[in-house]
């Protein structure tokens, strides 16, 4: 299979700006195993809510852009029940480990590259409050550490994304300076970078279709507002680091990462609390994970470690009976 390439001046823009749009990277086919798992899961949940009288009906008949849109009308717990990393089935696996993606990552990563497991699903549902993410800098979730290294996010949508159903924005160039002071936002599941920092102007709307990327340093200031439409804005987050950053993976240390770890002040991970793991290696080929059974089971028996909290800031849970 031909590598996919990235242009020089792609490459630079990605520089200049902290984000780059990529159209007509996935494979229709490749979404499609991921919507079919997603609709196999959200039968099943639909079908235990239905029992327990909790939903209606199953909006059986109902595309996949807006069954959970419905559903979502007269409770929020099938919505719960599938945010983040919650999931965890051969499809999703299997478009993390997507040779054109990692074309993409190992462009921009490096030849040794670790896939995150902290992948994120997020279906921005119409008249959801914790659909909408506030402006904030993915490193304010991650180790200090790492604060000056790549740890790129691939945000791919499932539909096509614009504005009124809420695509990402960002502030172009606002991943060259420190990260800034967040605090926890109105929701209390969100970081937000404090309202005075954030820049006033230069909001660039992110608009990706089906089968494109949108990625994004994890220094550039980004949010997503509210779905204005009647179906769901479908996304998933993945994210790509090298080898030679902290990592939990396990791998074999190179000598220089060894020396690192000496070092008291490096985290076991840019982001402890999930695993992580070796995903393209041209050294360690034998410890790429490439299977669905080694990550399903990195998946469930993996105990994480806390991440720093630099803002101190306190977390509330997000329950299955929550609204907004």
């Amino acid at each position: 299979m031909k590598q996919l390439e990235i242009s020089t001046e792609q490459k630079e823009f990605f520089k200049e700006n902290g984000y780059l749009i990529l159209e007509k990277v996935i494979e229709n086919s490749d979404l499609q195993d991921v919507i079919d798992e997603l609709n196999s899961e959200i039968d099943k949940r639909a079908k235990d809510l239905f029992a327990e009288g909790e939903i209606s009906d199953l909006y059986a008949n109902e595309p996949f852009e807006t069954r959970l849109a419905k559903i979502s009308a007269e409770t929020p717990k099938l919505a719960v029940s599938i945010w983040n990393g919650i999931l965890h089935g051969p499809a999703i696996f299997e478009l993390i480990s997507n040779p054109k993606l990692l074309d993409v990552a190992e462009t921009f990563c490096g030849e040794e590259l670790i896939a995150s497991s902290v992948y994120r699903l997020r279906p921005k549902i119409p008249n959801y409050g914790y659909g909408e993410v506030p402006w904030h800098q993915d490193s304010g979730y991650f180790e200090p550490y790492c604060d000056d290294s790549l740890v790129m996010t691939m945000w791919i949508p499932l539909v096509d994304t614009n504005a009124d159903n809420g695509c990402l924005f960002v502030i172009p160039g606002t991943h060259k300076g420190n990260v800034v002071e967040h605090e926890m936002h109105k929701t209390g599941k969100y970081l937000a970078v404090k309202e005075e920092l954030v820049p006033k102007e230069n909001w660039v709307e992110c608009a990706v279709p089906k089968g494109g990327l949108l990625l994004l340093s994890n220094k550039v200031i980004h949010a997503s507002f509210k779905n204005k439409t009647q179906g769901v804005r479908w996304s998933m987050d993945l994210r790509y680091q090298s080898a030679s950053l902290p990592t939990n993976a396990e791998i074999t240390k190179t000598e220089e990462a060894s020396k690192k770890n000496i070092n008291p002040d490096v985290p076991s991970a840019c982001y402890p609390p999930d695993a992580d793991f070796l995903v393209r290696s041209k050294t360690r080929k034998d410890e790429v994970v490439n299977s669905y059974e080694a990550f399903k089971k990195l998946r469930e028996t993996f105990v994480g470690k806390p991440v720093t909290n630099r803002f101190g800031v306190t977390w509330t849970e997000l329950k299955v009976d929550e609204v907004n």
